[in-house]
């Protein structure tokens, strides 16, 4: 019954990742990082969270993208329920993805059946944009058996395609929607 939320905050000279947690009555859960709020540098300029997902043993995976001198990745982050970074996830809790070679932007994550994580966004080569998916294993590696390397681009065809919010069907089959 507690409440998450994600996003990012300039307390340093870049934006940083940060998430919330709060009790049902509304005051922050103090039992999450001592004080309800935890903040994750994870590239050496700005990085933006905008999608959090709850798993069934209660890890938070935070989805976003994070800049890195003048290209972004894709960029996850999983917590422990008391707001630590959960180590078993790539070794720190952290993991980015590149797609192309310029710009990759994830806006949208969501868990499936399996456990496995999928991150929805756009990438771009620098002239062209498309939507992007990158499914992860429940350790943060990329799923090889999700198009050979993990990562899924289209191109409908327009200069610029994004994906913006994801979802999976009962099925299993996983359904973007955004912009072209």
């Amino acid at each position: 019954g507690k409440i998450v939320v994600a996003g990012y905050s300039y307390d340093t000279p870049s934006a940083d990742f940060v998430v919330f947690r709060y009790n049902t009555n509304g005051s922050l859960d103090n039992s999450f990082d001592n004080d309800g709020k935890v903040i994750t540098v994870i590239g050496s300029g700005h990085d933006y969270a905008f999608s959090a997902a709850l798993q069934s043993d209660g890890k938070i995976v935070i989805g976003g993208w994070t800049q890195n001198g003048s290209s972004t990745n894709f960029a996850l982050v999983r917590y422990n329920t008391n707001g630590s970074l959960d180590s078993s996830f790539d070794a720190d809790g952290i993991v980015t993805t590149a797609i192309e070679s310029a710009e990759n932007r994830g806006y949208s994550v969501i868990i499936q059946a399996d456990g496995k994580i999928v991150l929805a966004g756009f990438s771009s080569n620098g002239s062209n944009k498309n939507f992007s998916l990158v499914r992860y294993n429940t350790n943060g590696s990329l799923d090889t058996s999700f198009d050979t390397d993990g990562k899924v681009t289209t191109d409908f065809g327009s200069p610029i395609d994004e994906g913006h919010s994801v979802a999976i069907q009962n099925d299993g089959k996983i359904i973007v929607v955004g912009t072209s």
